[in-house]
């Protein structure tokens, strides 16, 4: 229970141990509680064994990498992986259904040294139909040196699509920044409540939404409250741009049913057919032009992976585990790249007895240090300490 309230929850690895004393005292369970080293200790050895117990060798492998999570120089690749025959079309990929392959810290990535880690790779787990991943350039070289098909990331896609429209969009540029400065200009004044929301500095495509869907409910607002000079004086000029507003509103709701058909039924004939449905329904401008370049997309798709009925197009699974390992480390700024990284392959563990019991059993804490000697070496945390500790 203790793992699965610490890989399914952001609870800290002090406030579980706490947490434990409390659970065990209220059962009336005479035992002792396990401290935040242990439970710490547990989840490498979790990790360690689910990366390192022996995967099928197959011809229908399918690999989602990246690397990301710079801290100093250290930047850490990731490859997960399952085989086509166990994909469920019918939703999203869950943790549980990926296999942990290969998790490497390196000062620098290149496409050269990522086509050796896949080159090992594939003597281990055997053929490898294609891979899900964003088109950075050192994972883009990687791959076709390895000579693995590369599918290109929906949501890092969509994102260059609404790049590329946004870059031609002055009218919605200017309004964003408006709103923006709203958000001070509101702080300490009677409607305070109803100031923007916080706009985001990555993933600013998302910001289309967040927008949208402020400007739609201010409208409405407005037009309630058309006697309240107060509102009228500082929110008036919105309704000019009520146009472009629910133009917007319909384009982040499209993105939005798109991505959802595609997360969870891949690219398929049926999937294709409804986001044209979805794409033809955006007859203005920015909607032309992403009805064109999903259409592209599904071509390059299509003339990549030509006998493939369905596709696996989404790497959202492995930014989550990034995220949830940012948060494990997010109280301790110096901490950079840790041993802690194998959580993300624990988070892949089902978690039942049988798996609890064989990662604490086979895995010793000397296979933690030898791991971590040769794949994280020493963190920045450390070398301060040594630093500090020398002057």
């Amino acid at each position: 229970m203790i793992m699965k309230i610490k890989l399914k929850t952001s609870t800290s690895f002090r406030a579980l141990a706490i947490s434990s004393v409390i659970y065990l005292e209220s059962l009336k369970i005479d035992i002792k509680a396990p401290t935040h080293t242990t439970i710490l200790n547990w989840i490498h050895k979790i990790g360690y064994y689910e990366l390192y117990k022996l995967k099928e060798k197959a011809d229908d492998w399918i690999i989602i990498l990246d690397e990301s999570i710079q801290f100093g120089q250290e930047k850490v690749l990731v490859i997960l992986g399952i085989r086509e025959k166990n994909i469920d079309f019918t939703r999203p990929l869950q943790f549980k259904d990926l296999l942990p392959l290969r998790i490497i810290t390196k000062t620098n990535w290149n496409g050269t040294l990522l086509n050796e880690v896949l080159q090992d790779l594939k003597e281990e787990i055997g053929y490898i139909k294609y891979a899900v991943a964003d088109y950075g350039s050192d994972i883009k070289k990687g791959l076709n040196l390895a000579n693995i098909k590369h599918i290109h990331d929906l949501t890092h896609n969509i994102g260059l699509i609404i790049e590329k429209i946004l870059s031609k969009e002055d009218d919605f540029f200017n309004l964003a920044m408006k709103i923006k400065k709203m958000r001070k200009q509101f702080a300490q004044t009677k409607i305070a409540f109803l100031k923007p929301p916080k706009l985001r500095t990555k993933c600013r495509y998302r910001n289309i939404m967040l927008l949208s869907n402020w400007g739609e409910k201010i409208i409405k607002y407005i037009k309630l409250h058309k006697d309240n000079n107060e509102v009228m004086k500082k929110l008036g000029w919105i309704l000019e741009n009520e146009e472009i507003i629910n133009e917007y509103s319909i384009f982040s709701n499209s993105i939005c049913e798109i991505e959802k058909i595609l997360k969870w039924n891949g690219i398929t004939k049926e999937s294709k057919e409804k986001c044209n449905e979805l794409l033809t329904k955006n007859n203005f401008p920015s909607g032309i032009i992403l009805k064109s370049e999903m259409l592209k997309y599904f071509k390059q798709i299509e003339d990549l992976l030509p006998h493939e009925n369905k596709v696996l197009i989404s790497s959202d699974i492995l930014e989550s585990a990034f995220g949830k390992y940012k948060n494990y480390v997010s109280s301790n700024p110096m901490a950079g790249i840790t041993n802690l990284i194998l959580c993300i392959s624990a988070f892949t563990s089902n978690l039942d007895e049988n798996t609890i019991k064989n990662a604490l059993e086979k895995t010793t804490i000397n296979h933690i240090k030898k791991w971590t000697k040769e794949f994280v070496g020493d963190t920045l945390l450390k070398r301060r300490r040594m630093a500090f500790n020398n002057a």
